[in-house]
């Protein structure tokens, strides 16, 4: 298929949505996200190496954010859900080099590879990957995993309202 000039495909137009959900803190909206998948559904097991199921998150952010809090608030997930500091210090530096500053209505999308890691693209153009098995799979629990922070994001996102 042919596209004219400064367009391209997105990663995820072959990808169906599973379920959307805002993320509000007391009085502040900070993202509304999405999860993509290639039939439109979640479970558990896509969160696996042996999956080979696509998976993408975008964000788009609703506040301007420095990439440091995005950086840090990675890593507070990431303690708790009972990762360890030694497997994703290594990820942190890379998430530092890679991510940008936000600003309101910028987008950041995930592009699982449960392969080698996975894409992270920014407004649509690709801005790095981290090329780590585990990292993919980990990053995803953030949002994803049964013991995520916001439990009700984590429903809404998979598809389950409750």
């Amino acid at each position: 298929m042919l596209l004219p000039l400064g367009l391209s495909a997105s990663p995820i137009d072959a990808l169906k949505p599973v379920g959307s959900a805002k993320l509000s803190v007391v009085f502040w909206d900070i993202y509304q996200s999405t999860l993509y998948s290639d039939d439109g559904t979640f479970t558990s097991d896509d969160l696996t190496h042996e999956s080979q199921s696509p998976l993408a998150l975008n964000i788009q952010y609703l506040r301007d954010i420095e990439a440091e809090e995005l950086v840090e608030a990675t890593a507070n997930e990431w303690n708790k859900l009972g990762l360890g500091k030694t497997t994703y210090q290594p990820w942190l530096k890379q998430l530092t080099a890679i991510w940008p500053d936000i600003q309101e209505n910028d987008e950041l999308l995930f592009v699982l590879n449960h392969t080698d890691g996975g894409v992270f693209y920014f407004n649509q153009r690709e801005i790095g990957r981290i090329d780590d098995r585990n990292f993919g799979v980990n990053f995803l629990r953030i949002w994803l995993d049964k013991k995520a922070s916001y439990p009700k994001l984590r429903n809404k996102l998979v598809g389950q309202s409750k």
